[in-house]
């Protein structure tokens, strides 16, 4: 995605990282290896130590995943301005903290009350955290480096799965989920911050190119049939109530990336979709063979089936930042719920067929039929003729000139306010800065002047503009903007 230019001519307010591009995505290649970690933790250990006296907190947490996906998207969509991306990453990281002593006490005192606030906590500060990555992820220059990223965080998430076996002492399962949340959240909040600045000062853009979300319903579509598919792996065939472990997906897909740095870029994404596709059938082909032994060859297939759908997830949703970076956060918002529903819906089916394979091994053999059959039918009747590169180039693409005039419209809306409030030009150079997500330690860079002086600056700002936050002050500029442009339009409409 085309980058705005810096009105001042100091550090670009745009939509992409200063830092170096190998830099940042090295920093986004350890934040998905902990991402990603954080969830072999969660179903290895926490899920298996609940399970005795709250198993049925694992499907209220996953879905309580996908609603605060949703709230993303409708915040991304309607409420840009709520994305002040350092208040919520410090706000989440207290959650995640919360949640984590939560979910040691809850498991310890065999509490659900208590275990479920660690879970919602948890739920919340997931979405927020996978939201913040895609945004940096997508600032990424091409579509090689992403794949660079995301196949490496697929094949490391497994080794450092061998490092953390299930079954790890509750306590300190519990510390090592916070620390694979709140680091990610380090590594990326200072690269993702100039893209949400940017989605912040665009309004309404998002919701104007919702029509544009048209390509994206069969992903989404997609999305929950190869969560479904995962959710089952998870559970099919569980030992001591943790999911099979079985090193032959990851083997897949390291074989898969290999593969793809080999190949041709060019539809890529539709080969991907395919390998996923047929790793899947794979999979639930292989489930009825495997009701009593157990191996987890099936789990394996399955589980590859959807690392490589997801890698494919990761490459489009960069594409998209990159084309219509106010797209991202609704698309990321709706593909994800879909996939906390679907794995909610695999993992019933799961659970169900392993108290099935004691009493009736043949019922249980035809659930993983009958899931096969579903999974064929739909993407038959509804994939033949279906090329997700050919999606993703429907998505609008913003141009710089259309971003450079947010930044100008917010300039223009700041001077108003200035005007009308009786800001010093001092006070007004600091009101743009502090709309465009800056703080005051950059203002005091950027003018030379101490941060105690900023800090007066900003004190004396707040008073003139009658606000006492930062979010009211973003709103406060926002509906200037709204104003401006009323005013414009009236002006318009006269002439």
């Amino acid at each position: 995605m085309a980058k705005p230019a810096s009105s001042d001519g100091a550090e670009p307010d745009g939509c992409g990282p200063a830092a170096a591009p190998a830099l940042v995505a090295l920093r986004c290649l350890v934040a998905l290896v902990l991402l990603m970690a954080s969830g072999g933790v969660i179903n290895g250990t926490i899920y298996a130590s609940m399970a005795s006296f709250f198993a049925v907190g694992r499907e209220i947490a996953t879905c309580a995943n996908a609603l605060a996906f949703v709230l993303l998207a409708v915040v991304a969509l309607r409420r840009p301005s709520l994305l002040d991306g350092r208040a919520i990453t410090a706000g989440v990281a207290v959650t995640v903290v919360a949640g984590a002593l939560c979910m040691a006490a809850g498991i310890s005192l065999r509490n659900p009350p208590l275990l479920l606030a660690g879970l919602l906590c948890r739920s919340v500060s997931s979405a927020w955290a996978t939201g913040l990555f895609t945004v940096a992820l997508s600032t990424l220059p091409t579509g090689r480096s992403v794949l660079l990223v995301t196949a490496g965080g697929a094949v490391l998430s497994g080794a450092a799965g061998i490092l953390i076996p299930a079954g790890c002492p509750v306590a300190a399962a519990c510390a090592i989920l916070a620390v694979c949340t709140i680091a990610p959240l380090a590594l990326v909040q200072g690269i993702a911050d100039p893209s949400l600045a940017c989605i912040r000062q665009g309004g309404g853009i998002a919701m104007r190119d919702l029509k544009g979300f048209a390509p994206f319903v069969p992903l989404v579509l997609c999305m929950f049939l190869m969560a479904v598919a995962s959710g089952y792996a998870i559970a099919f065939n569980q030992q001591n109530d943790a999911p099979v472990v079985n090193l032959a997906g990851d083997a897949i897909v390291a074989i898969v990336f290999v593969g793809l740095l080999a190949a041709s870029p060019r539809k890529s994404e539709d080969l991907l979709f395919t390998l996923s596709v047929l790793l899947v059938v794979a999979g639930y082909l292989v489930a009825p063979y495997e009701l009593v032994s157990a191996s987890g060859f099936a789990n394996a297939l399955l589980g590859a089936g959807r690392d490589c759908f997801h890698l494919l997830l990761w490459i489009l949703l960069a594409f998209v930042g990159r084309r219509n970076l106010f797209m991202l956060l609704p698309v990321v918002g709706f593909v994800r719920a879909a996939s906390s529903l679907g794995t909610d819906v695999g993992a019933i089916v799961g659970h169900a067929t392993n108290r099935l394979i004691a009493s009736d091994p043949q019922l249980a053999s035809i659930v993983a039929s009958v899931m096969l059959f579903g999974f064929v039918a739909v993407l038959w009747t509804s994939f033949r003729r279906f090329s997700f590169t050919d999606a993703v180039n429907e998505v609008r693409l913003v141009t710089s000139p259309e971003i450079e005039g947010i930044g100008s419209r917010l300039d223009d809306a700041c001077r108003v306010l200035g005007k009308q409030c009786g800001l010093t030009p001092r006070e007004t150079e600091i009101l743009v800065l502090l709309a465009k997500g800056r703080d005051g330690k950059f203002v005091a860079e950027k003018y030379v002047l101490s941060y105690q002086t900023v800090k007066t600056h900003i004190k004396h700002l707040y008073a003139k503009l009658s606000i006492h936050s930062r979010q009211e002050l973003i709103s406060l500029v926002d509906q200037t903007q709204v104003a401006m442009a009323a005013g414009t339009a009236e002006e318009r409409a006269e002439g």
